[in-house]
């Protein structure tokens, strides 16, 4: 009786533990949350008014008019408010600068340093993410600077997390090239090559043929380890893994370029070597919509005309992502970081500046939306308000263009991650 005494106790502390354990857990997978009667701009399905969205552990289960609420759901009342999509920032160096440390995006000591990956200069701590997040920015793509000719492995990311770990949806999301002046006066200022454009383009060229002849190494072992088991395999290289996985198509090569002459420069490598091509900035793009369009090559539009113009910007246009548009070319659109009113930040009134240019109000929204997951690789899990995608909604006081709008609520994977105050 005193043993049986002594081990009721623990066998009911136990008992207790265990059923708070699976209370927590049950709790944990019941996580359901409806927002109702708002206007809901589904991106790949129209429009619903006045409908609902049922979000189950973080993921869309359910978009339409009416459906039964299950008895446990919280439900959110969106009335007369409109319901994107969390917008995506298709190419920033967000988190790798600091206003008072300075730029972890360039590694300026060498042209060529596509063995660096752009997480591990990334600062999930910054500021920015915040305050992204708070103007229904959710997720981007963050790559290096444009210093480099080749600059490193670019990732796609949700704004949020204690960990670069926790943000990351894909790593490496593609490669990042520049051309132009960038490159051009970072390495012309040190009398070293590239010191011109010429120079630039060649840095790219003798890379990607290394990288061929790096994957022709492999190939050849893979061939002799069949009859060989003790042959010896090639050495891994850093730096030609990722320029390997690009020459393969394994990774998109994402080209920043904005006047004409370096458009197609890069149109001419990415031709020379069969790649998975997307063009960044491409300001002058309108004089050449055809030859991009022709190519199926898509373009991250910027800038727009406000703030600050360089020697590549000056042929800058608000017509530029319609007439892109227009000629076939899938069009996405990337705020601006140095730019007083086209920060990040005002990523929609960047698309709406497009609108006024002549892109279709859809394909614009689209641009800053499913669009942009589209072309990140990133398409199957945000971009859209749709069943089986994460549950990244904004609740916005009317139309996502209009000047006055203001973001109400932001939801990142179902959970809340911003509210506005009255």
């Amino acid at each position: 009786m005193k043993i049986l005494k002594k081990i009721i106790p623990t066998i009911a502390l136990v008992f207790v533990t265990l059923s708070l354990a699976v209370f927590l857990v049950s709790g944990q997978k019941n996580d359901t949350l409806v927002l109702r009667g708002g206007r809901i701009l589904t991106i790949s399905h129209g429009e619903i008014d006045e409908g609902m969205i049922l979000i189950r552990n973080g993921k869309i289960e359910k978009v339409g008019k009416e459906f039964v609420i299950p008895g446990s759901a919280k439900i959110y009342e969106a009335k007369g408010s409109w319901i994107i999509p969390g917008m995506i920032e298709s190419h920033s160096t967000l988190g790798a600068r600091s206003r008072y440390e300075g730029s972890n995006a360039d590694e300026v000591s060498a042209p060529n340093t596509a063995q660096l990956k752009i997480i591990d200069g990334v600062n999930p701590f910054n500021k920015s993410f915040k305050y992204s997040r708070m103007a229904g920015i959710t997720s981007g793509m963050l790559t290096p600077g444009r210093q480099n000719v080749i600059g490193g492995q670019t990732a796609v990311v949700k704004f949020r997390g204690k960990t670069v770990s926790e943000m990351v949806l894909l790593d490496p999301a593609g490669l990042k090239f520049s051309l132009g002046e960038g490159p051009k006066t970072t390495y012309g200022s040190k009398g070293r090559l590239p010191s011109t454009r010429m120079g630039s383009a060649y840095v790219i060229r003798n890379a990607l043929l290394s990288a061929e002849d790096y994957i022709r190494q492999w190939d050849n072992y893979a061939k002799k380890k069949k009859k060989d088991k003790d042959a010896k395999a090639p050495k891994k290289d850093l730096q030609l893994e990722p320029l390997a996985k690009v020459s393969q198509g394994e990774l998109t090569a994402f080209f920043e370029c904005y006047r004409v002459d370096d458009i197609l420069t890069a149109l001419r490598i990415i031709d020379e070597f069969g790649l998975k091509g997307v063009l960044v900035g491409c300001t002058e793009g309108h004089k050449v919509a055809e030859e991009i369009a022709s190519r199926m090559v898509p373009v991250i539009v910027s800038p727009f005309g406000v703030g600050p113009r360089r020697m590549e910007t000056q042929e800058v246009t608000i017509q530029n992502a319609a007439i892109l548009s227009l000629s076939g070319v899938k069009v996405i659109i990337k705020g601006e970081e140095a730019f007083g009113v086209g920060t990040i930040r005002e990523l929609p009134l960047l698309a709406a500046f497009a609108v006024k240019g002549g892109l279709e109000r859809d394909l614009a929204l689209r641009a800053i939306t499913l669009s942009a997951a589209e072309v990140l690789g990133v398409a199957d899990r945000i971009g859209s308000i749709e069943p089986g995608k994460d549950a990244d909604i904004i609740v916005l006081t009317g139309d996502p263009f209009h000047y006055r709008t203001v973001v109400k609520r932001v939801f990142v994977d179902g959970k809340s991650v911003y509210e506005r105050k009255e």
